[in-house]
């Protein structure tokens, strides 16, 4: 079934790259196909995360190898070089002439037995011949090495070398090209943390505190968890530290009111329902009524009946609600690029320009959940990217514009280890390289008068 597994992988490395698909949801469709075995599976998740981390590096082998520009190669022919390339450099468990063969066959069916024979002439050169795999000289050039050895475009390597440091961005650059670990959190409205972590391990998941929140678990291996008992029965929820922590800085009270206008898929309404105690009422917004009915999933899961969910365009506004809430809490649409250890197709469908657009939009959704604020209450604004754009810039280009509002001081919310003299100010840049969660922003702001 190898064969098939390495086809389907192509498949989705194709759409994925030429059209803009999402891997997670291609392979979601791909793999519920019954004929993959568990290795199968495994084996095309490998290799289309593998050529999406990858790409830069797999492109740089074989520009090196070739003598035909990539302009002048079919995408078909290509994709099945990137997937070739990557099976030989990356995966030693795979003969390479096994590797060949399989390439070449691909290409026989996709583009002919011309393009065949150009395919296992680049491949065998690179085996006979593999001292040109190496990245370009440092020296000459570090945002080239830098892009090419950790594979991320070279003006996003460029700008954050500006922002960042030379060696902050190599550190990044690394950090986001290795696979994270499942974190979940222990859902306190059924269980504990120490009793959740009791129960899987005498499943035999290998568990461990979090590093920051207490009710954050750290899975070694996260394979079978979402076909136990525990899982079925709602005590935990798949959620990264850094977005635990939003709603940690929210600090939301029981019996109070809150606005989440960025809801979808709930994990952050879910876990405030937990610190609310479940008391009160939280609504769940988001543009998508299809992505409202995950938040209804999980909240039914969990055991949660505070929260209700609403269609409703953040980028709109809404008098009726104004004044009215307690808590708000922003969880804006932003470049993800603090994502990327999670999702590496992101670094490829960015543009440099696409952060300044990101910014006005979430501007806008940031003034328009500040109204239904009332006098007292607690707003925070967050996004999982590390661009200061989106992060700090919105911020305070709205309290610029917005003098009944102040940040706030949320070092006291905070572990020891993560609160420092930003949190004094009313802010938190996480990033994956320094802290071991998505790279994160958190802001908190409060409602003056």
């Amino acid at each position: 079934m190898e064969s098939s597994a390495r086809e389907s992988a192509l498949k989705i490395i194709q759409r994925t790259i030429r059209q803009g698909g999402y891997p997670n949801i291609l392979l979601g469709n791909a793999l519920s196909d019954s004929r993959f075995s568990t290795e199968d599976r495994a084996l095309v998740t490998r290799l289309v995360y593998g050529v999406l981390e990858n790409k830069a590096y797999l492109d740089w082998v074989i520009q090196n190898y070739s003598r035909v520009k990539e302009s002048r190669i079919s995408p078909w022919v290509y994709d099945i070089l990137r997937l070739s390339v990557f099976q030989l450099l990356f995966m030693d468990r795979i003969p390479p002439f096994a590797v060949v063969n399989e390439g070449v066959e691909l290409t026989k069916k996709y583009a002919g037995k011309k393009a065949a024979g150009f395919v296992n002439a680049v491949l065998r050169s690179i085996i006979r011949d593999p001292g040109r795999t190496k990245p370009p000289a440092r020296e000459s050039d570090p945002a080239l090495y830098i892009s090419i050895k950790y594979s991320h475009p070279k003006w996003m390597v460029e700008d954050w070398i500006k922002r960042f440091g030379e060696e902050f961005t190599e550190d990044l650059c690394r950090a986001n090209n290795e696979t994270p670990g499942m974190t979940i959190r222990a859902n306190t409205l059924k269980t504990n943390r120490e009793e959740l972590a009791d129960r899987l391990q005498r499943q035999e998941f290998k568990v461990q505190n979090g590093r920051y929140s207490d009710a954050a678990l750290l899975v070694e291996d996260g394979a079978g968890i979402f076909e136990t008992a525990a899982y079925r029965e709602g005590l935990f929820y798949v959620q990264d530290e850094s977005s635990m922590l939003a709603v940690e800085v929210l600090d939301p009270k029981p019996g109070r009111l809150m606005v989440d206008v960025c809801s979808a898929p709930g994990g952050k309404a879910t876990y405030a329902a937990q610190l609310m105690k479940d008391q009160g009422r939280i609504i769940a917004r988001d543009i998508s009524e299809s992505k409202l009915a995950l938040v209804e999933e999980n909240c039914k899961r969990l055991g949660i009946n505070c929260v209700e969910t609403e269609v409703f365009d953040a980028l709109k506004t809404d008098p009726s609600m104004e004044g009215k809430a307690d808590y708000v809490l922003v969880d804006a649409p932003c470049s993800g690029v603090g994502i990327i250890r999670r999702k590496p197709d992101i670094k490829w469908k960015k543009e440099r320009e696409h952060y300044k657009t990101l910014a006005q939009m979430q501007g806008k959704i940031l003034r328009n959940a500040a109204a239904l604020l009332k006098p007292g209450g607690y707003l925070v604004y967050s996004t999982c990217t590390i661009m200061p754009e989106e992060n700090h810039d919105v911020v305070m280009g709205f309290l610029k514009d917005n003098p009944d509002f102040r940040l706030c001081n949320f070092s006291m919310l905070l572990p020891e280890a993560l609160a420092g003299e930003d949190t004094k100010k009313g802010y938190l840049q996480l990033f994956p390289n320094i802290h071991g969660t998505d790279g994160f922003f958190i802001s908190k702001m409060e409602r003056i008068r």
